[in-house]
């Protein structure tokens, strides 16, 4: 496989050959992370890198973490594939997070991810507009006594973030779409990451006449990332109506299989269970459920 600077914004086709493409998982493009010391890297799985975005998965092993810390031009999201890790912020934040909860983290929060439990960590993130600079690993670091902790020997220095922390547990709208969790510039401002649990996803329906189930965990200028949850069907299959994006935008599969049909091309694609399909902005797309369950997929877009 190509090394991550190798493929960053071309990856799987450069910027100005995007089609809707599906991803297999055994396509990913693979990688240690940092690249320069195995011990203190996460196993990394690229699966989109564009000019508008990165999609990928990481891994830690049992009681594992990724050093040193790292940052981004852009907000990521997350959403947890297999639980707990425990991500932690320079800021003096950790959020302790299961499977199937999300976390937003907005531009230039310093953080890593640990792993304490006894089975691998997997974590699916979503960047956006920009994964990163030129310098990868960053070429200045806080170190450990710049960082907030429990006992850190620098702590009354560094900034109050008891203020700065919004609560976001109240009942969400559709309103609150291009807004979830919180402001995104305000987060941006402060560094303050935050964890996204079940309850506090933004729920919202797509379609009316084939209802699907949309479940925001970030949604803002930046992008947006959450589930699509469509349900078994009944006589036939269950289909959710055609929807097409200003932006680009991709699906991974969580619980499949699911058809990707591509209405105006009149071509479908089968997404088994962690497949990814690459939709450019404005193809027009629904989500087919031939099964006898529900089918779950995770958007990542970048303009709804």
């Amino acid at each position: 496989m190509a090394k991550l600077l190798d493929i960053l914004e071309n990856f799987p086709f450069n910027k100005d050959e995007k089609r809707p493409l599906l991803i297999r998982k055994q396509d990913y493009s693979t990688a240690l992370y940092p690249p320069d010391n195995a011990f203190t890297s996460d196993n990394t799985f690229t699966m989109v890198s564009t000019d508008t975005f990165m999609l990928g998965i990481y891994e830690l092993g049992p009681g594992g973490a990724f050093a040193p810390l790292d940052i981004h031009p852009g907000d990521e999201t997350y959403y947890i594939l297999d639980g707990p890790v425990v991500q932690r912020s320079g800021n003096g934040q950790f959020a302790y997070l299961e499977t199937g909860e999300g976390l937003y983290m907005p531009e230039g929060a310093w953080h890593c991810g640990h792993n304490f439990s006894g089975g691998k960590a997997r974590i699916l993130y979503f960047i956006t507009p920009k994964a990163w600079s030129e310098a990868i690993p960053p070429a200045v670091i806080p170190s450990e006594s710049e960082t907030k902790f429990y006992k850190g020997p620098n702590n009354n220095q560094l900034p109050d973030m008891k203020s700065k922390i919004k609560d976001i547990s109240r009942q969400g709208c559709t309103d609150d779409i291009g807004a979830w969790p919180v402001d995104a510039e305000e987060a941006r401002k402060t560094g303050s990451i935050y964890a996204v649990r079940e309850n506090e996803k933004l729920n919202n329906i797509h379609g009316t006449e084939h209802p699907m189930l949309l479940r925001f965990i970030t949604s803002n200028n930046y992008g947006h990332m959450g589930e699509m949850i469509l349900p078994a069907g009944g006589y036939g299959p269950r289909c959710s109506d055609p929807d097409s994006h200003e932006g680009d935008g991709a699906l991974y599969c969580v619980d499949g299989p699911v058809t990707i049909n591509l209405v105006d091309m009149e071509e479908s694609f089968v997404l088994e269970p962690e497949d990814t399909f690459f939709l450019p902005a404005e193809t027009k797309y629904q989500l087919v459920n031939f099964e006898s369950n529900p089918v779950k997929v995770i958007f990542s877009i970048t303009k709804l």
